[in-house]
């Protein structure tokens, strides 16, 4: 019932004792008044309804915040069309609720909207976010009303949920480039853009001869071109694959978590985009509790990360270090990985390097700047 309904019946109910007191003309033409005007008003917006259509769609699905103490607004747009030449729809009210099952945030809004005569608007519907994740917003009821508000009628419901990805903004960190090198003698497909090696099987640059240069380097063809020697130099391997984990753990109150793995999710992000940048390949390793395994993603392009990081949001966060650790030991065992990076905002105890990778584990706690070799 609208407020609009409550105040008819207040003035209908008086028109009536009016009417009884004073048995006058007047007294019955209110009266009169009073029951015509609802009629209309009924028959107004029932003609409306039919020429009106709703559409919910996210026009951005990926919400980046200004800054990681800074909230991000999700936004998703409601298209409302109005085909009647004669009735504005001069209210209609949208029911929204959102929810961010990664961060544990959700709630409600409601958002009111107007739409002239023989037009389309798009009505953004923000959503304030403080905290990353993967928010589902729902457009539950959208309601229009007749011109004093007496009655309503719903011209959509239940609408198709809508995704919005929000992240932090990248931050630097300074990881050098050399390090992801791959230092192995496996053969490799993929090679360094930025810095020469001894590959021969690939070529990273052709260059005068300078004294010092080898005589298997020269490229006899282009020189007897040239007139002058040129020099073959040859390309870096780069690893197959970059290991990454990502560790789901943090403790404290609802709000000194979310900040955590805020924290986490910057790094995982910054990393990662430093690591597409420079081509070189990823895999990102986390134990999702909810389900009780651990989740494996690789990523080489920014489309596919995103793809990752929904996967993620879907995970549930710890705050049993021993659970998380002996889950990535156990899916460690039997694999060699050539490099690995362990990301986390969590103080351990102990980290088992040696159980979870045989050569080098890297651990970054993102609370800081720095790395930590762990041998």
């Amino acid at each position: 019932m609208t407020v609009g309904t409550i105040l008819y019946i207040f003035l209908f109910l008086v028109s009536i004792l009016i009417s009884i007191l004073y048995l006058e003309f007047g007294a019955m033409a209110l009266i009169g008044l009073v029951v015509t005007i609802p009629v209309f008003m009924f028959v107004f917006l029932l003609i409306l309804r039919k020429r009106v259509s709703v559409a919910v769609d996210s026009k951005n699905p990926l919400a980046e915040k200004d800054a990681i103490d800074k909230p991000a607004r999700a936004v998703i747009t409601l298209s409302v069309e109005n085909r009647s030449r004669l009735f504005p729809v001069t209210k209609g009210i949208a029911r929204v609720r959102y929810e961010n099952p990664f961060s544990g945030d959700k709630g409600k809004l409601k958002i009111r909207f107007s739409v002239d005569t023989g037009k389309k608007r798009d009505r953004r519907i923000p959503v304030i976010m403080d905290n990353c994740g993967n928010v589902a917003i729902t457009v539950e009821k959208v309601r229009i009303y007749d011109y004093l508000n007496i009655f309503a009628w719903t011209i959509g419901k239940n609408f198709e949920t809508q995704d919005v990805l929000v992240l932090p903004p990248t931050k630097e960190m300074y990881l050098g480039k050399d390090k992801w090198y791959n230092e192995t003698s496996e053969d490799s497909d993929r090679f360094s853009v930025y810095k020469k090696g001894d590959d021969p099987s690939e070529i990273f640059d052709i260059r005068d001869y300078a004294d010092g240069d080898k005589i298997q380097r020269i490229h006899w063809k282009l020189s007897s071109k040239t007139g002058n020697l040129m020099v073959k130099e040859g390309s870096l391997p780069l690893t197959k694959q970059i290991h990454i984990f990502i560790d789901l753990c943090a403790k404290g109150d609802r709000a000194e978590r979310n900040h955590k793995i805020n924290l986490l999710v910057q790094g995982v992000y910054s990393i990662a985009m430093f690591m597409i940048e420079h081509g070189i390949p990823q895999a990102y390793i986390w134990y999702d509790k909810k389900n009780g395994v651990i989740q494996e993603y690789s990523v080489e392009q920014e489309e596919e990360l995103y793809w990752m990081f929904q996967e993620l949001f879907k995970s549930s966060i710890t705050a049993k270090e021993n659970e998380l650790l002996e889950a990535y030991v156990d899916w460690g065992k039997g694999k060699l990985l050539e490099s690995a990076i362990y990301l986390t905002v969590a103080d351990h105890d102990s980290l088992d390097s040696g159980n979870l990778v045989r050569d080098r584990l890297e651990v970054m706690d993102l609370r800081g700047d720095g790395l930590e070799d762990q041998e």
